[in-house]
């Protein structure tokens, strides 16, 4: 990693009017200050002028930084592969609630000026894997995802059945609409609405929270980031899937078996913030409502 960087990578949805209309300030703003810039295919087709841009696998592996401008959906999709470069990624927050983007628009180019002179921290976060393992397939099917890993119904409103293990130990049978895990990062993401609890993103850990579960017993379950996790789909579960990041997936046969584990990989997530976690929670979530801060006595 290079900090402060000289080459920026822009990743954009290309799908925002505010992520289009924002390129040709930004890339001029940038190159006056003799930093090279890399767009995108994608969001390099979407504005006139600007060139054809380069497949994001290609402009990982030139650039010191990588900006993405979206939401989080977007911000996914890219760090994921800044991961596989260890390229530090920075989220400028275009869409919704925004835990991944944590810079504001109106806060880009004072964030950007920071970037610029190295006064940024770099936040690793680590990542979940998935290994599948098929009696049709030698080969395992394996994927990474920062913020979590579902297994789920492919295209019907049923239950699946799954066998659960940690480590050699039995756990039982989760008859279930599903089955997230979720790394700290992804806690506030699918496994929050689905009742799981907040885990500051730097804890090392693995976070299963069953989704909708026919018993009243299975609950939320935080397990060690150095255990791992098996699920074996049952016999008479049909078209179930697995997907990360709500992006990456693919569709399990009955007996397959899933582990789920840290990932190798980091993402390395470039931070301006100084508040706390429990601030950006706070804001995020609108915990303090429309009042004053109170400050809690001793």
């Amino acid at each position: 990693m290079t900090l402060p960087p000289r080459r920026v990578g822009i990743v954009g949805n290309r799908e925002k009017k505010g992520a289009r209309a924002l390129i040709p300030a930004l890339a001029r703003w940038m190159r006056e200050r003799e930093v090279q810039v890399l767009l995108e295919k994608g969001i390099a087709g979407a504005v006139r002028g600007l060139g054809s841009g380069v497949p994001l696998g290609s402009l990982i592996s030139r650039v010191d930084a990588v900006l993405v401008l979206g939401g989080d959906g977007t911000f996914l999709s890219a760090a994921r592969e800044a991961a596989r470069a260890d390229v530090p990624i920075l989220g400028v927050n275009l869409g919704g609630l925004g835990f991944l983007t944590e810079t504001a628009e109106s806060d880009l180019y004072p964030a950007l000026e920071r970037l610029l002179q190295g006064d940024v921290e770099i936040e690793p976060r680590m990542m979940v894997e998935a290994r599948v393992r098929s009696r049709k397939s030698k080969a395992p099917w394996i994927e990474s995802g920062l913020n979590d890993v579902v297994i789920h119904q492919s295209d019907e409103s049923r239950m699946v059945q799954l066998d659960l293990r940690i480590g050699s130990t039995s756990i039982g049978t989760l008859a279930a609409d599903g089955l997230i895990v979720a790394t700290p990062t992804g806690s506030t993401a699918y496994s929050l609405s689905a009742g799981g609890p907040i885990i500051r993103p730097t804890i090392e850990g693995l976070l299963a929270t069953p989704i909708c579960p026919h018993s009243l017993a299975f609950r939320p379950l935080l397990i060690s980031a150095g255990e791992k996790l098996r699920v074996r789909v049952g016999h008479n579960v049909k078209r179930a899937r697995i997907t990360l990041d709500g992006q990456v997936s693919r569709l399990l046969q009955p007996g397959d078996d899933v582990e789920i584990r840290r990932a190798k990989g980091r993402v390395s997530m470039i931070s301006l913030r100084r508040e706390s976690f429990y601030e950006v929670l706070r804001e995020k979530l609108a915990w303090a409502g429309p009042s004053t801060r109170t400050r809690i006595r001793d």
